[in-house]
């Protein structure tokens, strides 16, 4: 393939790659090229499409063609969005450019690159809804400030979970920028409605977001809020921290928040004043700020993840909220209080956990913590089928899968004190060494990290023979 025709054919393969749409006609109009991207946008095939006139392929004349145009006058047309129809009547929304291409003086080609304005609708459609449902929430909770949990809510039994509840109520009186660390599952906005509960700022709004939840695109108009005209399609709308009023903002898993918008984000805090996206004017802000994360917050700084002066602005006090396996005797409770929550919500008598199956949720690590736990309960209540008592065969399968792998390995481990343990895996471990590397005493010694000395002597030691 001569250098030429391995250069279209790179460029070809390039513009069929990205996501606008490319369309290239030659000063007649006719069309030389077509992309994939303006194929699947258009429904139209490049086979079918590319060799033809333009008026071949779509309803148009010379008065309302932007190629037809560009070759009239030799210059381009900006970025415009235009409603348009396909041969087959199909009706295309876009925004597109269309550009001359001179060789020399001479126009030769004209291109035109398009953007599907549908994902926008869509996100914009996004937007309105969740504000729609922010505003219909805050008409439904005006009473209750927008929470449903306080304190009270909290089910513990362990001196962490006091510990944390009283270094809760001390944030809450604070006033100040408070930093909730917890795994997935803890109860962390359970945790901060109860800040705000206790705060003076009770009467006011409470409104949460989870930055984790929100596509990228929509977040930041959802945090700071629009002006119409700002972008295709938007209206004037406030931002959460307008609507949070004096009361608190929440905002679940910060560390999913891209750097770019945290450090938007920063200068809201700096200044205490919001722009809307496409605005001028100034807001005061005037709500606290609280926010979460779900990994250890100096692990996310590490990894880039949270800013680290975000980190300092947000984390005027920092709690951190135990996992359920580092407050065991929090279980003990929990289990009876979701236990008494379903079989209520489910009409059931008097339900009870067989002792068997206390010892094995006791004993569980729980991965997913107080929400697992709840989910765990709910699904084996509602497992039971006119029995009184929850068993181990009443558990979901993920669980019931994981505790049998567990019970297994248990029983696969040797018997008899820890020394007589202890010597039977250290056998099985050199053997296992000297079979896979043929009873090569040089070879194995190497793969389990001593020297040959010491492999000799400790096959000698245990009795080991080839």
């Amino acid at each position: 393939m001569e250098s030429q025709e391995l250069l279209i054919k790179i460029l070809q393969d390039v513009l069929n790659s990205i996501h606008e749409g490319i369309i290239v006609t030659d000063r007649a109009g006719k069309i030389i090229f077509y992309n994939n991207e303006l194929a699947k946008l258009e429904d139209l095939s490049p086979e079918k499409v590319i060799g033809k006139h333009l008026g071949e392929v779509y309803e148009v004349g010379e008065e309302n063609s932007e190629h037809l145009q560009v070759i009239k006058t030799g210059k381009a047309i900006p970025e415009t969005r235009r409603t348009y129809f396909t041969s087959d009547g199909k009706e295309i929304t876009i925004v597109a450019s269309a550009f001359p291409v001179y060789v020399g003086d001479e126009i030769v080609a004209v291109y035109s690159v398009c953007r599907d304005i549908t994902k926008i609708k869509e996100l914009l459609a996004q937007t309105m809804q969740l504000q729609e449902q922010i505003q219909q929430d805050c008409r439904e909770t005006i009473r209750k400030n927008g929470t449903r949990y306080t304190f009270d809510s909290i089910i513990y039994a362990s001196s962490s979970m006091h510990n944390l509840i009283a270094s809760a109520k001390k944030a809450a009186e604070a006033d100040c920028s408070v930093l909730v660390y917890g795994e997935t599952g803890t109860g962390k906005e359970l945790l901060v409605q109860g800040i705000h509960n206790y705060s003076n700022r009770s009467s006011e709004l409470f409104v949460a977001i989870n930055c984790a939840a929100i596509p990228e695109t929509l977040l930041e108009s959802m945090l700071f809020g629009t002006v119409k005209g700002a972008f295709t399609g938007a209206v004037d709308s406030p931002g959460l921290f307008e609507q949070a009023g004096k009361g608190t903002l929440f905002l679940d898993e910060l560390n999913s928040m891209s750097p770019p918008l945290q450090a938007k984000l920063l200068r809201v805090l700096q200044e205490r004043r919001v722009r809307r996206l496409g605005g001028s004017a100034e807001i005061p802000v005037g709500c606290r700020i609280v926010s979460s994360t779900n990994v250890d917050p100096w692990e996310c700084i590490r990894k880039g993840q949270l800013r680290k002066d975000l980190f300092y602005r947000l984390a005027v006090i920092s709690l951190y909220i135990p996992s359920l396996k580092e407050r065991v005797e929090d279980i003990e409770v929990l289990l009876n209080h979701f236990l008494n929550k379903y079989q209520k919500i489910y009409g059931l008598g008097k339900v009870k956990i067989s002792p068997e199956l206390r010892n094995v949720l006791q004993n569980y690590q729980w991965p997913g913590n107080v929400r697992e736990l709840e989910h765990v309960i709910e699904s084996a209540v509602n497992m039971l089928d006119g029995e009184q008592v929850i068993t181990v065969d009443h558990l979901p399968l993920y669980l019931k899968t994981k505790l049998l792998s567990q019970r297994s390995a248990a029983k696969a481990l040797p018997k008899g004190t820890l020394a007589e343990v202890l010597t039977q895996v250290e056998k099985q471990v050199i053997l296992d060494a000297l079979e896979k590397h043929n009873w090569n005493i040089t070879k194995a010694a190497d793969s389990l990290g001593i020297v040959r000395q010491n492999l000799q002597y400790r096959i000698r030691k245990l009795g080991i023979n080839s």
